[in-house]
């Protein structure tokens, strides 16, 4: 059961309005240093990474953005951001900054949620909680091959443990074997 695994209390609020406003005024400073204009900035926070995806005025180009990944990155203090450009689906550019304080996502917690227990996969891999902090899960048998990789410290292991954990929670000892 689910009652195996350690709880780790989740924090109440881990929106930091300051801190998202903070790191929107920066953005667009260092943005604007740049001769890049903005039309509109919105912030998606998740357990780890915010996400703020913003509008560029008309004319600018993508690329002369993705050039100031690093220029962002310092301005915001962050240990490393991402770009994200253009989002898939959508006419923004998302740039994820690593929150201040990171929220962990327990396996518990992914185990017990709906999504997981109503899932239809054949093998459930449970990876976590996405930016919008909704459980990601993703079917083994839809993968013929899958590697694992990153640098020392990046959560290969977690990973992994992660992954044997969700077929050890889904399946019966009669339908998987090891």
């Amino acid at each position: 059961s689910v009652e195996l695994l350690r709880d780790i209390p989740q924090k109440e609020n881990n929106v930091d309005i300051d801190e998202q406003e903070e790191n929107q005024a920066r953005i667009r400073k260092t943005l604007n240093d740049y001769g890049i204009e903005i039309s509109k900035i919105k912030a998606t926070v998740g357990p780890t990474v915010t996400l703020y995806e913003i509008i560029p005025a008309e004319g600018v180009r993508i690329a002369k953005i993705k050039r100031l990944e690093d220029d962002i990155a310092l301005s915001l203090a962050a240990l490393g951001i991402r770009i994200i450009a253009p989002m898939p689906g959508k006419g923004t550019i998302g740039i994820e900054v690593p929150n201040k304080d990171p929220q962990t996502v327990s396996i518990g917690s992914i185990l017990s949620s709906k999504r997981f227990l109503e899932g239809k996969e054949t093998l459930p891999m449970a990876m976590g909680a996405t930016i919008s902090n909704e459980v990601f899960v993703a079917d083994l048998c839809k993968m013929p091959h899958l590697l694992v990789a990153g640098a020392t410290g990046m959560g290969k292991s977690v990973g992994l443990n992660a992954i044997i954990a969700s077929l050890l929670y889904k399946c019966h000892p009669a339908e998987l074997k090891f």
